[in-house]
């Protein structure tokens, strides 16, 4: 990277003012994202904020492998896991309205759910969902989701989840689980959970193309087609629709502009829609979490509500999600201390949005540091 940014200099012309070092990681960032098109991703949208400022908003590729339709900052993706930092924040937001509070239990409040263990499962609260510590099995009843199971029917076999662990000892990551936190919201604001957000995140922060769905997604004229591996490449495939039954956890569409602005909401830019008090919150450390797959490269790694967080090399203050739907993967990463993050967005199945990550780490540490 020292080379590149050497030959950068050479080329400038005299006279020119020189961009500051952190520039590298935004021209390193959009090199990656080109080059990894070039060698086979259908496309990809790529963020960048760096010292709390937007730096790079871009779209690459295009929305369908063999297709000449471009993707733009504006393109809509389906977010996965990365949905699951809206329901944090939709909790804080009405934690501060005095509609419920952090550790309300999930019993009495609601009163479909049995838990296999009475008492352990009388003291399961909504922190515990947010935080992925309510003790059960992890991952428990994911694969009834993407069987096409309808979700009242999932939530009447949650009796029978085993117990790990008491609530609040143990880590174990969850969709159906997590998404009692949006029937808890709903209950509370009085409206289902996908209004609730639109109303109190997206509007506000100007989320012009965020929305909730299977229905919104393909409604989106400027929207990508997911793809799947294959040794030809990457291969068009239908919009999964069965994560979308659970929105806390994997329900938003949106854009990485869309992204951009929540980051920067993460950063504190939006006291009126997010407290500095709610984002200590959901950004403090709450359970090591040890099923992580940059765990070997990373230290100190934990879950916050709705958050993963973690040091890199010495390097203090990272927050972190990912999110991977059927052909879609998505990666949202940033350093709370200095307001630098990364978002990117692609319509394939790849490592590169893995790697990607990678690359900003190295790159962090290399120029701001």
């Amino acid at each position: 990277m020292c080379r590149l940014w050497s030959v950068f200099l050479l080329l400038l012309p005299l006279g020119v003012a020189l961009p500051a070092p952190k520039d590298e990681i935004v021209f390193a960032l959009d090199s990656y994202v080109k080059k990894s098109v070039k060698k086979g991703i259908p496309g990809a949208s790529l963020a960048v904020i760096i010292n709390g400022n937007i730096r790079l908003l871009r779209g690459y590729g295009v929305t369908k492998a063999g297709g000449n339709k471009r993707i733009d900052s504006a393109t809509v993706f389906p977010l996965a896991s990365i949905s699951k930092t809206f329901a944090s924040a939709a909790t804080s937001i009405l934690v501060s309205k005095g509609l419920i509070e952090w550790d309300t239990h999930v019993i009495p409040y609601l009163d479909n759910i049995e838990f296999s263990d009475p008492d352990l499962g009388k003291s399961v609260t909504l922190r515990h969902l947010l935080s992925h510590t309510t003790g059960l099995v992890p991952q428990a009843y994911s694969d009834m989701l993407e069987d096409n199971v309808r979700y009242t029917r999932i939530l009447r076999a949650l009796k029978r989840v085993k117990f790990v662990c008491d609530p609040g000892k143990c880590y174990g990551y969850q969709n159906v689980v997590y998404n009692l936190s949006a029937d808890m919201l709903a209950q509370a604001a009085g409206m289902d959970f996908p209004t609730l957000v639109k109303e109190q995140v997206f509007i506000p922060l100007k989320m012009n193309h965020a929305s909730y769905g299977l229905d919104e997604f393909e409604q989106s004229s400027n929207r990508v087609v997911p793809h799947v591996k294959v040794k030809s490449g990457c291969a068009a495939v239908k919009p999964a629709p069965y994560y979308y039954k659970v929105p806390a956890a994997a329900g938003v569409n949106a854009s990485a502009q869309d992204l951009a602005k929540w980051m920067l909401a993460q950063f504190g830019h939006n006291p009126s829609v997010l407290r500095s008090s709610a984002l200590e919150v959901m950004h403090k450390p709450h359970i090591r979490a040890n099923q992580y797959r940059y765990r070997a490269k990373l230290s100190n790694v934990y879950y916050g509500l709705g958050w993963r967080t973690f040091d890199y090399k010495g390097i203090t203050g990272f927050v972190h999600h990912g999110g991977w739907v059927k052909g879609i993967r998505t990666e949202m990463v940033f350093n709370r201390h200095t307001q630098t993050g990364m978002v990117f967005l692609t319509n394939c199945e790849t490592k590169v949005a893995r790697e990607i990550v990678l690359e900003f780490l190295d790159l962090y540490k290399e120029y701001l540091e």
